[in-house]
């Protein structure tokens, strides 16, 4: 988490805030700031596999000044950019005096996103360092827009590019968490320490915690739980198969000197000792054994960019048996016998930008077997170095993630459905909204006639029926209602359900002439017939309100004028149709 456990300081007045401001950026001007390490472990051997770097700020005055506090107004005032980029260099020179195999975390604040230039900092700091980009790990909270986003998330594919890993923090906590995994394929999610503080007391944070680890583990990622400060609790984790911890059981942060002593105590064997002897170095014949035994793939290309392009060299058995090419087949020829018609020509670019930069490469690729059949690829390709450190090879460390991406297209389908009648949810419905709002003021241009119409619906007197007749029933008629309103909408509308008993139609393309029709059209095939439920028949009404964009029209304004509409048709005698004009006055 980026919140120390330092107490916070009180809410800040104007005057405090002021002053703090001038503080900070004196505190930026002179990096009068400390960086503490708490480390992250491997459950099951208790082993430090990273550190999380934590931002502190000593004030003269005030003593131990909470991230909670400062943060926000270094955000707010632009300073995060200095204070980051600060962290980011320190931290990538520190962790190169560690192990090779502990790691190093830093938060990355929103602003940075939106600032841009990340990935050429976040490069800077591991040139300068010389730290190998896999040791740095960046969290992102839920609180960087990656919804519909497209900067956003080409910031951050261009910071994976760098081989750096990403890792989404607080995961729990947001309402669009399995909207993040859906845009993004995180390397890791850290289970909120909320969470974590109730599993094995309470059911439902219990639930939560397992199906996250359960979740992790169908998408192979790694998850973490922060906050875990009893043994209690860290038993529960590994009986789930949590991957790694962190939290106050391990000890509190630690200074960087520090950091060497904890290491030998949790990491015996990493640091040098004159006194052990240590086993020979593996010869090329082990490596070779290890790379045929694996189940990922491995391949080995020359290191030619230019036409005809790098050459195979090298496949284990996993590539043959995914692909069904021996290796007689491929060696000598190019990786592009294995792409087709559905391979991104945007991430082939992507990864040959990088090559040719010298620098390791993580996309998600489709590729073709020899029968023809498509597989997903979760490929990484770094350069080999010769003594010189010369590039000579590339080599690609590919994981078969088909039925991952079958599972995640999947939920992508589930994320924008009502779970009950199984049409767009709210979500989903008001994403189709926005984009047709942009194309009717694109095709209209001055004229506006035609454009765009919007028809929420509510079930009269719903509450009434879930009282008297119980939610099973209620469930029914919203189902039954959901497939009779499916009937009689265009081809060309979407029809939602966003919220309780409240349907909404967005109807492109049509006057409000027509539009109104159409509702007509609705109301009475509802009024019409009965639903079938489980304790008999039932009627219904509703009641309708329409809207027309208009120039100047935003989503919300267009669904305020049709909701304007909707209680008009109420306050009318329900079983109604109303449409609702720019000032909110009901025809």
């Amino acid at each position: 988490m980026r919140l120390s456990e330092l107490p916070t300081m009180p809410k800040m007045d104007v005057e405090l805030r002021r002053l703090m401001e001038r503080d900070l950026r004196d505190a930026v001007a002179k990096m009068a700031f400390q960086i503490r390490y708490q480390p992250q472990i491997n459950i099951r051997t208790r082993r430090v596999t990273g550190f999380e770097a934590l931002l502190r700020w000593q004030h003269p005055v005030w003593g131990a000044v909470s991230p909670d506090e400062f943060i926000p107004v270094a955000e707010e005032t632009g300073l995060i950019g200095a204070i980051g980029q600060w962290v980011l260099e320190q931290v990538c020179v520190e962790a190169t005096t560690w192990p090779a195999d502990v790691n190093v975390a830093v938060n990355v604040s929103p602003v940075q996103f939106d600032n841009g230039g990340l990935p050429e900092i976040v490069s800077a700091a591991l040139r300068k360092a010389g730290l190998n980009p896999f040791r740095l790990e960046l969290e992102v909270t839920e609180s960087v827009p990656l919804q519909d986003n497209p900067v956003t998330l080409g910031t951050l594919q261009a910071v994976r590019d760098l081989g750096v890993l990403l890792a989404l923090d607080d995961f729990g906590l947001g309402f669009c968490s399995l909207g993040y995994l859906l845009r993004f394929a995180f390397d890791k999610i850290k289970i909120d320490r909320s969470f974590v503080a109730e599993f094995g007391k309470a059911e439902v944070p219990s639930a939560i915690v397992r199906a996250i680890i359960a979740l992790c583990g169908n998408l192979g990622i790694i998850c973490t739980a922060e906050g875990v400060e009893t043994e209690e609790q860290l038993r529960l984790l590994l009986n789930e198969n949590c991957a790694t911890a962190q939290g106050w059981l391990f000890g509190q942060a630690v200074t960087a000197e520090e950091i060497s002593a904890l290491l030998a105590r949790t990491n015996p064997g990493d640091g040098p000792d004159p006194g052990v002897k240590r086993p020979p170095p593996l010869r090329d014949a082990f490596f070779s054994q290890i790379a045929e035994t694996a189940n990922d793939i491995i391949i080995v290309t020359t290191a030619d960019l230019e036409t005809p392009g790098p050459q195979i060299v090298y496949v284990n058995g996993a590539f043959t048996r995914l692909t069904g090419y021996t290796a007689d087949e491929v060696i000598g020829r190019s990786p592009r016998i294995l792409q087709g018609p559905g391979t991104s020509r945007l991430t082939l670019d992507s990864i040959h930008a990088a090559l040719r930069s010298g620098l390791p490469v993580r996309e998600k690729v489709l590729n073709y077997a020899k029968d023809g059949a498509r597989y997903w690829l979760d490929m990484r390709i770094v350069p080999l170095l010769n003594a010189k450190g010369e590039i000579t090879h590339f080599a690609a460390i590919e994981r078969d993630v088909t039925m991952d991406k079958r599972r995640l297209d999947e939920l992508e389908f589930l994320a924008d459905r009502d779970t009950l009648t199984g049409i767009p949810n709210r979500r989903s419905f008001q994403n189709v909204l926005k984009t047709e709002i942009e194309c009717a003021q694109a095709r209209q241009g001055a004229s506006m006639q035609g454009a765009l119409c919007l028809a929420l619906i509510d079930v009269d007197h719903f509450k009434k029926v879930n009282d008297e007749r119980g939610h099973a029933v209620g469930d029914a008629v919203l189902c039954g209602l959901a497939d009779r309103l499916a009937e009689i909408v265009r081809r060309s509308d979407t029809l939602g359900r966003i919220g309780g008993e409240e349907f909404a139609v967005c109807m492109p393309r049509i006057s409000l002439r027509d539009a109104k029709g159409i509702a007509e059209r609705l109301r009475h095939a509802v009024a019409a017939q009965p639903f079938d439920t489980q304790s008999g028949p039932l009627a219904v009404t509703v009641s309708i309100g329409v809207s027309a964009f208009t120039r100047g029209d935003t989503l919300k304004s267009l669904m305020e004028r049709a909701d304007v509409g909707m209680y008009a048709a109420k306050n009318s005698g329900r079983d109604r149709v109303r449409a609702a004009c720019p000032d909110d006055v009901a025809h």
